[in-house]
């Protein structure tokens, strides 16, 4: 088992199963050929490349190419309404608000409605074209070390699904805490390392990040966390940790994770590596194949399921504007309805698997779940 050092808190840490030997996927749907080499720390539970992804391919992933905050506008400003609701449940109503990794700045929009009284900035390197900014909101385009000098200090940071994207997790949070204005907040957000969950596939996720894992990197900022919490249901697999430039000891980390969360990953990553292969089995008596879902787990089928995939004539979806390009023609779901028996290669996530294949079964459709292998 090879071993190495954390980057987070350098425990020590061993190598995990490759979910395909040559190539892994991008946040929002392209493929690299590169292996998904990735270790987990043994003692803060935090997992990581094998090999460092260095600053200037980070900054290459996120170009002009990188295309997730544009690609599915509708759910955009779904999962927007969603994470604004929460993070106001969780703060009281800020002056002058940063967002880093603003996406296409739905959320930022958003909060601003909520909070007439508050002025925001908003900063993405792969920020889509956007309204002109206005005497209350600001976006520019780059990363937390682009933040000009005259943006001045937020009493309000926020960073969705950002941290585990950065190169260094505690060197990014020090570049949060030097905007914070005196009594500020740092709200991060970012996916829940346990159970294992689709997050851990993504080549651009550099980190899979514990409660444990995000406490140590904030300590090392000379930040603590004054709560965290898991996301509500209707939000998923995400955690949220306020933080808040106080001394490293003023929060009592909690324990490392148990030690069978390796073997969870393993196992997880594992099936991901089989389900090519059990998938081929599953649509054979299918004469023609259909899928249905053009998002996320779409593209993470087309990457880590690549013969079934070669199969799939079609993606079928509820609203075509809202599919992402994967190669396959997309149609609306209703003409799929017109060839029954058709198979159907559920391609959402697995928690809703079961109800969408009791929908093509009464369509009189052949639906071909894996939500019993890759429960999440």
């Amino acid at each position: 088992m090879t071993e190495a050092r954390c980057p987070i808190c350098a425990g020590e840490a061993a190598g995990l199963a490759w979910p395909h030997p040559g190539q892994s996927m991008l946040s929002d749907g392209r493929i690299v050929q590169r292996p998904l080499a990735k270790m987990a720390c043994l003692c803060c539970g935090a997992a990581f490349h094998a090999s460092g992804i260095s600053s200037a391919e980070v900054r290459t992933i996120y170009d002009d190419a990188y295309a997730l905050a544009r690609s599915s506008p509708k759910s955009d400003a779904q999962r927007a309404r969603a994470y604004c609701n929460w993070i106001r449940a969780e703060c009281a109503a800020p002056l002058n608000i940063l967002e880093v990794g603003c996406g296409s700045g739905a959320l930022l929009r958003e909060l601003l409605q909520a909070w007439p009284a508050a002025r925001g900035f908003g900063l993405d390197p792969a920020l889509p074209e956007t309204d002109p900014s206005n005497e209350r909101l600001r976006l520019a385009r780059g990363f937390v070390e682009d933040i000009p000098d005259d943006a001045g200090r937020f009493d309000l940071i926020i960073a969705v699904n950002v941290i585990e994207h950065t190169e260094a997790p505690a060197t990014f949070l020090r570049a949060l805490r030097s905007r914070l204005a005196p009594d500020g907040r740092i709200v991060i957000i970012c996916p829940e390392a346990r159970p294992p969950n689709l997050e851990l596939l993504f080549f651009d996720h550099l980190y899979s990040l514990t409660q444990a894992a995000l406490l140590a990197a904030s300590s090392a900022a000379s930040l603590a966390a004054k709560r965290q919490v898991s996301a509500p249901r209707e939000i998923g697999d995400f955690q949220m940790v306020v933080l808040e430039a106080h001394a490293a000891d003023a929060t009592t980390p909690p324990a490392g994770p148990p030690p069978e969360l390796l073997a969870e990953r393993n196992g997880y990553l594992g099936r991901w590596a089989g389900l090519d292969q059990i998938l081929l089995e599953r649509s054979a008596s299918a004469a023609r194949l259909v899928a249905f879902g053009g998002g996320q787990t779409a593209a993470l089928l087309r990457a880590y399921a690549p013969k079934t995939w070669s199969r799939v004539d079609a993606i079928a979806v509820d609203d075509p504007t809202e599919a992402w390009t994967l190669g396959p023609a997309v149609v609306p779901y209703q003409d799929i309805v017109q060839h029954p028996g058709c198979g159907v290669l559920v391609a959402t996530s697995p928690h809703v698997q079961a109800v969408l294949a009791e929908r093509l079964n009464r369509d009189g459709l052949q639906p071909i779940t894996w939500n019993d292998l890759i429960p999440r």
